[in-house]
């Protein structure tokens, strides 16, 4: 449930500050002298240097990453992560090998570059950020004894055979050192309110929404949904479409039916012919639109759009003036041999409980929850990221800060805690587009300044882990 928005620089600085995030409750592990297993240096700026064994750690990184993100479409890539990646063709020159290399030294560049900066500006690693590395390395051996292995035996098969605890702590310290310098250029870059208007005019269609109901008919019903004149018109041909296949449907069924066909906060997709077609500025409230593709059983969609909401820029199009949700929780789950519905009314009794005694009247009072049972801060909230349940309560109109409740969900039971609200959810994409843009200016401007040598024979001996 917790989210960080970042506009980082680069994945694999994303990746270990997402690692370190949870790793609070590590018990700390103490340095130690045990030197990498591969030293020969491939990579290195005036002050900094990256080892082959570090090397390894950032492709095998980057490649997990690639292949976890991309792990629907794998298949239609041609791209087996249980071979070799040197006999996979990404294209007719280069192999599946050579281009996730690529893409992994355009990162290493870029995060030695950002060391660089640093050390020019002063930052260094703080005690709390040694704490950190030496938590994440606990975490490994946790793991590691979890899966009945050795800390060793386990980070070779996470990163690749050259790699063991004191190269890990050393990519560690150079991604930490980065996420210190790339905080420091987020914190430079301040927008009016007037800056981001004009982004938002010029990119317009990138940050506008449209609400539309749709309805999958047989080729003979299509001109009828077609020339329907209003949103009513159009409900009531779908719901006589569904009645008419479901005579026996329950009325809260039928309902839920209609209230799935439709769609209120749909975004500009590129290339789609649709999109193109309702984000057009002559378009007008109840429109219709037949899709060209067919389903399965040869029926067609037939679009209605609807007229605009929120904060109109047009008779169709809105941007979403819904503000981001900032919240406090506390996570109750199942214990051992407890069933999910008795971990609902444990966790229900404890809120109820809280309640009367006054311990949700005030953030601080759940600040101390939190510190007692465990818990964590989610800020920047936007409509779509969470179960429907959570969010018809979080988003709903009257919601305000303070409020408390518990919530029921597949993973257990939820005592949440709002926090006050944040900005518009356009605004914040707008803001955050806008700070990508200045910090991918700086790191160009960091990578012109600082030279980084490499070898490019040393850099191919990196082998890859296979991934099952």
């Amino acid at each position: 449930m917790n989210k960080i928005r970042m506009g980082g620089v680069c994945l694999l600085l994303a990746a270990v500050l997402t690692v370190l995030a949870g790793c609070g409750s590590a018990k700390s592990k103490k340095a130690d002298d045990v030197p990498e297993l591969n030293s020969q240096v491939v990579i290195a700026t005036e002050h900094f240097t990256v080892s082959h064994s570090m090397m390894e750690y950032f492709f095998n990184s980057y490649y997990r990453n690639f292949a976890n993100d991309y792990a629907a479409k794998l298949e239609q890539m041609k791209l087996d992560p249980g071979k070799s990646l040197k006999e996979q063709k990404y294209s007719n020159e280069y192999s599946w090998f050579d281009y996730l290399l690529a893409q992994t030294l355009r990162q290493v560049q870029q995060l030695l570059c950002l060391n660089e900066a640093a050390l020019k500006s002063d930052l260094e690693l703080s005690e709390e950020d040694r704490q950190k590395i030496d938590e994440t390395l606990a975490r490994y051996d946790a793991a590691a004894s979890a899966n009945e292995t050795s800390t060793v035996y386990y980070l070779k098969n996470l990163f690749g055979e050259s790699v063991n605890e004191t190269t890990v702590r050393k990519c560690l310290a150079l991604q930490m050192l980065a996420a210190q310098y790339n905080t420091k250029l987020e914190k430079e870059q301040n927008f009016t309110d007037t800056q981001l208007e004009a982004y938002f005019e010029e990119n317009s269609k990138a940050y506008t929404m449209i609400g539309l109901i749709r309805a999958v008919v047989p080729r003979e019903r299509i001109e009828s949904f077609a020339n329907a004149e209003n949103e009513a018109a159009f409900t009531e041909l779908l719901r006589a479409w569904i009645l008419e296949h479901k005579p026996d449907i329950t009325s809260d069924a039928l309902a839920q039916k209609i209230e799935k066909a439709y769609v209120r906060r749909a975004g500009y997709a590129e290339d789609a012919a649709f999109s193109k077609w309702a984000f057009d500025p002559e378009r007008n409230p109840y429109d219709t639109y037949i899709s060209e593709d067919k389903t399965e059983e040869d029926e067609t969609v037939v679009y209605m759009l609807l007229p605009a909401v929120n904060d109109s820029v047009g008779s169709v199009a809105y941007r979403d003036n819904t503000p981001l949700k900032n919240l406090k929780y506390i996570l109750f789950e199942p214990e051992e041999n407890e069933t999910a519905d008795a971990c609902a009314r444990r966790a229900q009794e404890i809120f109820d409980s809280w309640k009367k005694e006054g311990r949700l009247d005030s953030e601080k009072d759940f600040d101390a929850l939190i510190k007692e049972h465990g818990g964590d801060t989610s800020l920047g909230l936007e409509q779509g990221q969470l179960t429907e349940v959570l969010e018809q309560w979080i988003f709903a109109g009257d919601r305000k800060a303070g409020d408390a409740t518990a919530i029921s969900v597949s993973e257990g039971t939820y005592v949440l805690y709002m926090l006050a609200d944040g900005e518009p959810q356009w605004k914040s994409h707008v803001r955050g587009d806008m700070q990508q843009e200045a910090l991918d200016a700086a790191l160009k401007e960091l990578t012109e300044q600082y030279e980084v040598k490499y070898s490019e024979s040393a850099l191919h001996d990196i082998a890859q882990v296979y991934i099952k």
